[in-house]
């Protein structure tokens, strides 16, 4: 089966944060999670300082991908 990739939508907070969970899990650091539904939304859906991608198995998120967005300006 090939990896397919889709941008994540409003609606898919609850799972990126899911996501998010368990990698600090894999990685031992859950404790260190203070993210949830609320601010996740609000940064990456409404002031769209983040972007995630889903990799995708059929119609299975199996990955993602959490990117900041960053701008500079020049002075």
């Amino acid at each position: 089966m090939s990896v397919k990739f889709r941008n994540a939508e409003r609606k898919d907070t609850g799972l990126i944060l899911q996501f998010i969970r368990e990698l600090a899990e894999y990685e031992k650091m859950l404790d260190d999670v203070v993210a949830d539904e609320a601010t996740l939304e609000e940064w990456i859906f409404d002031k769209e300082k983040a972007e995630v991608i889903f990799a995708m198995e059929g119609d299975k998120e199996v990955g993602f991908a959490l990117s900041f967005l960053r701008s500079s300006a020049a002075v």
